[in-house]
């Protein structure tokens, strides 16, 4: 028995050997997994703050476009209302305009009526003048005749 105890001793002893070089491996190999991982999720993270830090400043300028684009729309409608407000006085200056050649119209047209008559005023004076002269030319005719006749 005792010789069977005896290899069972070594057999145990073998075998204690062979796991503890085998856990001493697997030791080994976890810990470098776990260096590896480790570094891996270091890697990770650094990359997540990269990301976050990115996402932060895509937020931040998203806010600032859409500021600006609120600004941009008050600006517009205030344009807007400035331009229609221009457009009344457009209208109203064009019916204004169109009043005042209506009645220049009508006052040219009475002013052509005036100078018509003022002309034919002129004309007819004209005509009497002459007239007139030839009848004060007959009548010294007729004076330095008359006393001639006698």
């Amino acid at each position: 028995m005792r010789r069977y105890t005896t290899n069972y001793t070594w057999l145990l002893l073998i075998f204690l050997v062979g796991c503890s070089t085998i856990s001493q491996e697997k030791v080994r190999d976890i810990d470098r997994k776990i260096g590896e991982l480790s570094q891996a999720s270091q890697t990770l993270e650094k990359k997540i703050d990269d990301l976050s830090r990115s996402v932060s400043l895509l937020v931040s300028d998203g806010n600032e476009l859409h500021n600006e684009l609120d600004v941009t729309k008050t600006t517009c409608k205030d344009n807007q209302q400035k331009i229609e407000d221009v457009a009344i006085v457009i209208k109203n200056i064009d019916n204004r305009i169109e009043c005042m050649g209506a009645d220049f119209k009508a006052a040219g047209e009475e002013m052509d009526k005036r100078l018509d008559g003022l002309e034919k005023d002129e004309i007819e004076l004209s005509n009497r003048l002459e007239i007139m002269k030839f009848d004060m030319r007959g009548a010294d005719r007729e004076k330095t005749a008359s006393p001639a006749l006698p």
